[in-house]
């Protein structure tokens, strides 16, 4: 997966789990008063370790496809 379609994932699941009310108290008076419930605080921590092992995986492959890169341009003979 790569790093934008992460970056998109994580927003989103996170955005997703505050409109839970089970999960995220929403202030109506301003987002200082907003607050993770304990519940909430527990998956937000699950998803939040699910999501790191993406984020290392989307990093790994950009490095494998750069290393890729330059090796290629090597072979070519062109500057690295």
């Amino acid at each position: 997966m790569e790093k934008d379609a992460v970056k998109s994932i994580m927003y989103g699941g996170i955005n997703e789990l505050m409109n839970n009310r089970d999960y995220y108290r929403r202030s109506t008076v301003s987002s200082r008063y907003s607050e993770w419930t304990e519940t909430g605080m527990k998956i937000l921590m699950e998803y939040t370790l699910e999501m790191t092992q993406r984020i290392q995986d989307a990093e790994d492959q950009s490095l494998d496809k750069r290393a890729k890169a330059l090796v290629i341009k090597g072979l070519k003979g062109e500057e690295v």
